[in-house]
């Protein structure tokens, strides 16, 4: 059959022959474009908490979700008196089952706190919210066990803020340069640890944090791990460490969210980066824009849970006394910065 088309094909005039081939390529490229949205698809609704309702972690995320509506209502200028019952009554249902199926935790323990503002604020401002009182009391009780949480809001003034933000940040960001060029020092674990502690105060919605990350320090897992990966070539095996950045899809509820992993994900990644930076660490981001295979094959190398979207790579080591970094020289302000 190769050879009866092969045949065919060579009649056709050479500007039509790769007129066929251009649309073979095309035809082929939807193909694959479909496969891997299916991927997505799939991926997306077996593990998010779309249709997981009852699994442990969608309900810490709902709860979450509907516990940071209540902190979000008390950091107004003006409270509303009795404001978010619906939202109150989901931390109520959110907790009780949780800590009766699971036992209480940190979660259960913040959204209780917040609760106990709440109640607070409303009783100074003459508001009832007698018809929660008693069951907030009943949980409160079971949470005994329960790892000491924050929640609620915090009182700051405005001059600690600046002073803490009192940093030549411009420097800062002009001195981040994807590294390539890596001293041979191993990096001590716990700057790791600083680092990813850093970046665990970046946004998510609803401070959901989906963020985590892996770190291979092992050759032969980080040997893998970059062979996965097309973009390290002669500079990846130098790097002391490989981190994999992912987003957890059980802390997404909502067809609505479906692409909010690529977007909490990329922030933490960012913040991740920036906080290696400031430990005097080096880092180059290794995208990861691959097909559904390789990505089920770093899943499998990496030992990553099938409900975390791998976001990208990094490879992070300690600076050289000297290096070169590329340029990079960065678009005009006019094609960034748009007045609406």
């Amino acid at each position: 059959m190769n050879v009866i088309a092969r045949s065919l094909i060579s009649l056709i005039p050479h500007r039509g022959q790769q007129a066929l081939r251009q649309i073979w390529r095309d035809c082929r490229a939807n193909l694959r474009l479909l496969l891997a949205y299916r991927y997505d698809w799939c991926v997306y609704r077996r593990h998010s908490g779309m249709l997981r309702h009852r699994a442990p972690s969608v309900i810490e995320a709902r709860l979450i979700k509907a516990y940071h509506r209540i902190e979000k209502g008390l950091a107004l200028p003006v409270p509303r008196p009795g404001f978010g019952r619906d939202a109150v009554a989901e931390v109520l249902t959110c907790v009780d089952e949780f800590t009766h199926r699971f036992g209480p935790n940190h979660t259960t323990r913040r959204a209780l706190n917040t609760l106990d503002e709440y109640v607070s604020f409303n009783q100074r401002v003459d508001a009832d919210v007698r018809w929660m009182v008693p069951k907030l009391r009943e949980l409160m009780a079971l949470q005994q066990n329960a790892t000491e949480g924050q929640g609620g809001t915090l009182k700051v003034d405005r001059e600690s803020i600046y002073a803490a933000a009192r940093i030549d940040l411009e420097s800062f960001f002009a001195m981040r340069y994807s590294v390539r060029q890596f001293a041979p020092d191993p990096i001590d674990q716990q700057l790791i640890e600083r680092a990813v502690c850093m970046a665990k105060k970046t946004p998510s919605v609803c401070n959901r944090e989906s963020g985590s990350v892996f770190v291979a320090s092992d050759i032969a897992r980080k040997q893998a791990l970059l062979a996965l990966q097309n973009g390290n070539s002669g500079f990846g095996e130098s790097a002391d460490r490989i981190l994999v950045i992912t987003s957890r899809l059980d802390t997404f509820l909502s067809v609505g969210e479906r692409n909010q992993c690529w977007i909490d994900g990329g922030l933490f990644a960012m913040s991740l980066i920036y906080a290696l930076h400031s430990l005097g660490l080096g880092s180059c981001c290794l995208n990861w824009s691959v097909e559904p295979g390789q990505d089920r094959a770093l899943k499998a190398v990496a030992g990553i849970p099938e409900d975390h979207a791998v976001i990208m790579l990094l490879a992070v080591g300690h600076l050289p006394e000297q290096l070169r970094v590329a340029q990079s020289p960065r678009r005009p302000l006019s094609d960034v910065l748009h007045y609406i």
